[in-house]
């Protein structure tokens, strides 16, 4: 039996119970576990699309709703398989992109590249909005830009629908 049978067959012969907290002022409860997709882009090294489809629904069979992506992490590959992997199971998760970042040394947190970046991660993703969205690694960028474009930018997509939560600033910290 594949590795990845053994892990199905041993998730259903144990009961899960997944803990939930509430984020910050929001009414979105997430699970104390999240899913990190950058696996699913090989950011780590080689993966089966497969067995990374079979890793998000057995996360959701046992109770994890938050999944965290970004075009960034495996250059839209991850965003790609788990928008695969999250058809006709979307209703039953909190989803996580992020703008800003799209290579190892490309970042762009302008206005326009913020509202692309967002419509591009709504296709790979099979979705109409992204319940967080977070300017990522804004270390990197400029803390002035940071703050007259990318975040009005992520604000009008706010009002429009397509991250209804407040807009999430992501890296270490900024020296202001």
């Amino acid at each position: 039996m594949s590795e990845s049978k053994l892990a199905v067959r041993q998730a259903d012969d144990r009961h899960c119970q997944m803990e939930y907290r509430r984020l910050g002022l929001t009414d979105l409860q997430l699970s104390v576990i999240g899913f990190g997709a950058s696996p699913l882009g090989r950011v780590f090294g080689p993966s089966d699309a497969r067995e990374g489809k079979t890793a998000v629904h057995l996360a959701i069979d046992n109770g994890l709703n938050f999944f965290d992506v970004s075009p960034y992490y495996g250059l839209t590959l991850a965003e790609e398989r788990l928008g695969q992997a999250l058809l006709g199971k979307r209703n039953r998760v909190v989803l996580a992109t992020k703008c800003g970042r799209y290579g190892l040394e490309q970042f762009d947190f302008s206005m326009r590249p913020v509202r692309l970046s967002i419509e591009e991660s709504l296709k790979r993703l099979h979705t109409d909005h992204v319940d967080l969205f977070q300017a990522h690694d804004v270390e990197f960028g400029n803390v002035e830009q940071i703050v007259n474009e990318t975040i009005p930018a992520m604000r009008r997509l706010q009002e429009e629908g397509k991250c209804p939560q407040e807009p999430g600033v992501g890296g270490a910290a900024l020296d202001c």
